[in-house]
């Protein structure tokens, strides 16, 4: 793994492999993301995006005692740097860590991170998330537009499973992700209104059409019923649809 942040808090090493998913079952399209492109079409794709962010910083922050001084909080598909960069600049007292399988991505979440002033509060692993420290458990988790790059049922099942293990009780998780039934009649009706509110935002029409045929592809989105079913089938409750814009949904939950 290339020059990531690790170890103690904001401490920088270089362990000199690169993590890879090649033997895993968490395999995903994500680790040869283009940055540039994923930067500059992300919020003109989805309505509401920087809201859906700012939810899910207040969900957390009405969920985590603020009494807790030593609050520690977990972000998974951290590559880019959003969520890390808007919970630290807000919440002076909160340590971070960021886990994402793309280099390029977890490369632009450090510099974003340094810009931002908050090194000595975040790490970043190039890692998946059963090579966490078992030990090392967090009071909240973000799993923010990752889950429907997980290709299979059971692999997001792994992924949340061992995401469950890693928060303590009574832990917030706040997730969103492409919640869609492919197969739905209304599925056609839904793409068509997306096209025209990316048409609208800028989107050039070969970028939709690249995302489009992602979905079912290089993505592997699954319906809300199904998602709802796997987060309490891997020891969640109280899971509350908090967020919704076309296919992409956000979801609050407690881990029992």
């Amino acid at each position: 793994m290339k020059d990531h942040i690790d170890g103690t808090w904001g401490e920088k090493r270089n362990h000199g492999t690169e993590c890879t998913l090649s033997d895993n079952p968490l395999s995903m399209s994500w680790e040869n993301a283009d940055i540039y492109r994923y930067e500059q079409s992300i919020t003109l794709k989805i309505p509401g995006y920087a809201h859906m962010h700012d939810l899910m910083d207040k969900l957390l922050t009405a969920t985590i005692a603020d009494n807790n001084a030593d609050i520690k909080l977990l972000v998974t598909g951290a590559g880019g740097g959003t969520e890390i960069t808007l919970l630290g600049t807000k919440h002076a007292d909160w340590l971070l860590a960021g886990m994402d399988t793309s280099q390029p991505m977890l490369d632009l979440a450090k510099k974003r991170v340094q810009e931002a002033g908050i090194s000595n509060r975040v790490k970043l692993h190039s890692v998946t998330i059963e090579q966490l420290p078992e030990d090392d458990l967090y009071d909240g988790a973000t799993s923010m537009l990752m889950l429907h790059f997980i290709q299979g049922l059971e692999a997001k099942k792994f992924f949340l499973m061992h995401l469950a293990s890693r928060l303590k009780p009574g832990a917030p998780l706040i997730l969103a992700s492409v919640n869609a039934d492919l197969d739905s009649p209304v599925y056609p009706v839904m793409m068509q209104a997306w096209r025209e509110h990316m048409m609208q935002a800028g989107v050039l029409a070969e970028e939709w059409e690249r995302f489009a045929a992602s979905l079912g592809q290089t993505s592997d989105p699954v319906s809300a019923e199904i998602l709802v079913k796997l987060l309490a089938e891997c020891g969640f409750s109280r899971i509350t649809r908090y967020f919704g814009a076309f296919w992409v949904e956000g979801y609050y939950a407690i881990r029992d």
